[in-house]
């Protein structure tokens, strides 16, 4: 995440694409599946930077190798499958149809399987509602992101305080939960819980943008 922020700050991504060979490099060295699903995650906020520069062509690719370095994961954990399908759903703004519907139903494919594996993984709430809140409404979405935003910030970000492993998803869901009630305009929910979000993460510029709408 500082990678990524700083790439703003500079205007450069060469410290994330660094960051992205050296990951490349541990997992070369260790074969240790952990360090696929953070070159993953690091590909998808090199993803990002090219989308804010209007990049689409070069953000698409980003995803795609995300999405490829995830895949090669033989034996696939909650973890991964959750993150998978965030990148699954993500790639859809760039598709058209027929490729669309199909990544729509990988996106849908993985997260059932995220949830088998583990139904208190905090990250798998958030994915569905992330994904279902940018499903247009005349597909169905909005339908569930309150209740998987509201479990999610039910749990914990961890079961194992280790440094290594996922912890990211409470903050993001604070976020999106508040926007969320802010599209809906109940500002009694919005401000409840953008509220309780700034008390553990005072710095989001999320929640400081929408209580500033309030």
């Amino acid at each position: 995440m500082n990678a990524f922020m700083n790439s703003f700050v500079v205007q450069n991504n060469s410290e994330i694409v660094a960051l992205i060979d050296e990951i490349s490099s541990l997992y070369d060295n260790s074969k240790n599946n952990l360090f696929l699903y953070w070159k993953g995650y690091a590909y998808y906020y090199n993803c990002i930077i090219y989308l804010k520069s209007s990049d689409k062509k070069r953000a698409q690719e980003e995803l795609n190798k995300g999405i490829k370095a995830l895949d090669s994961i033989e034996t696939k954990n909650s973890e991964d499958y959750a993150l998978l399908s965030m990148f699954y759903s993500f790639s859809c703004q760039f598709l058209g149809f027929p490729e669309v519907v199909q990544a729509s139903k990988q996106a849908t494919n993985c997260i059932d399987k995220a949830l088998k594996l583990d139904e208190n993984n905090l990250r798998t709430y958030y994915v569905l509602a992330n994904n279902d809140y940018y499903t247009p409404e005349t597909y169905g979405g909005g339908s569930i992101v309150e209740e998987n935003l509201l479990k999610a910030i039910s749990l914990p970000p961890q079961k194992i305080n280790n440094p290594y492993l996922p912890s990211w998803g409470r903050q993001e869901s604070f976020e999106l939960l508040t926007s969320f009630y802010l599209k809906k305009k109940d500002k009694e929910n919005a401000r409840k819980y953008i509220e309780l979000g700034l008390a553990e993460y005072p710095d989001s510029y999320t929640l400081k943008y929408n209580k500033s709408k309030l």
